[in-house]
């Protein structure tokens, strides 16, 4: 078993380290991931909720490192038109996508994407993704009354004309982080246990994406004096008491030197860790 305290994520130009409270072990071979499934009850609907949400977690994390370690330049939605498309039904909408991508790529040569199903209130699908490397055909998108230019905070909306099955809304990525974020929030357990989307990929991504390197070390704590977490999970018994920390994030900058420092040092966010949280923080690897 190998013995680590941090989980460290490197991409080109940044490392975002994982840092646990106590010791955590694991298997040399053992995947980035859980399945404690196998000898719990699987109609025991607490459990399917838990798992649900774990799924979506992972999930979150994939997408998540996919963003940040390409060169992302579009952010697309695709959405499905009723009197074209069974909106409804997962399997066909995601299949319809899957042939568009495809049809581009025949088209306009190879690109990079990463596309993630929405599950809309009414239980229609949409579809938002990112690309790279992909110039098809776009016009810049107008109110249909005054026919001015459509913006959001200053960014040009532009719309595809060669998505047929519904309406398209493309725009420039100005942040890669924000960006991951605004596509991640769509992965919820709702979308995992979806009845049309069972044992079907819940995001789709194009192959030779690059993927960050991880490692699982045992760093002293004399390596993160001079960084500032942006994320903390932990424990306080009660008011009199120190937080005790559980989980810390710290994103660290890489320069062209080499150097590793905090560019714009964050303002730490510290969150306490409930026994029976819903929100994930348990699901830290």
């Amino acid at each position: 078993m190998q013995n680590y305290n941090s989980k460290v994520i490197r991409f080109d130009n940044r490392i975002e380290i994982i840092k646990y409270g106590g010791n955590m072990q694991r298997a040399p071979n053992e995947k980035d991931e859980s399945n404690n499934n196998a000898r719990m009850n699987i109609d025991d609907e607490e459990y399917k909720e838990r798992q649900a949400m774990e799924q979506a977690y992972r999930i979150k994390r994939k997408i998540k490192y996919y963003c940040l370690a390409n060169n992302f330049d579009l952010f697309w939605t695709l959405t499905l038109n009723d009197k074209k498309v069974n909106a409804m039904n997962y399997e066909y909408s995601r299949k319809r996508l899957q042939a568009w991508l495809k049809y581009m790529r025949e088209t306009y040569g190879r690109f990079g994407f990463l596309f993630v199903t929405e599950l809309h209130k009414s239980g229609r699908i949409h579809f938002h993704g990112v690309t790279q490397g992909f110039s098809p055909p776009l016009i810049e998108a107008r109110y249909p009354n005054n026919k001015r230019l459509i913006k959001k905070n200053g960014i040009q909306i532009y719309n595809a004309p060669k998505w047929k099955n519904g309406f398209s809304t493309v725009s420039m990525i100005q942040d890669r982080e924000k960006a991951s974020s605004y596509i991640t929030k769509y992965i919820t357990k709702d979308l995992i246990r979806t009845p049309s989307a069972y044992h079907q990929p819940r995001y789709f991504v194009s192959r030779g994406l690059k993927q960050p390197e991880i490692s699982y070390e045992d760093l002293p704590d004399e390596y993160f004096e001079s960084f500032l977490p942006s994320f903390v999970v932990g424990r306080k018994e009660s008011l009199g008491e120190p937080f005790e920390k559980e989980v810390s994030i710290y994103q660290i900058d890489i320069t062209e030197d080499g150097e590793m420092m905090q560019l714009q040092p964050p303002e730490t966010l510290y969150k306490l860790k409930q026994e029976k949280s819903s929100d994930g923080n348990q699901s830290f690897q």
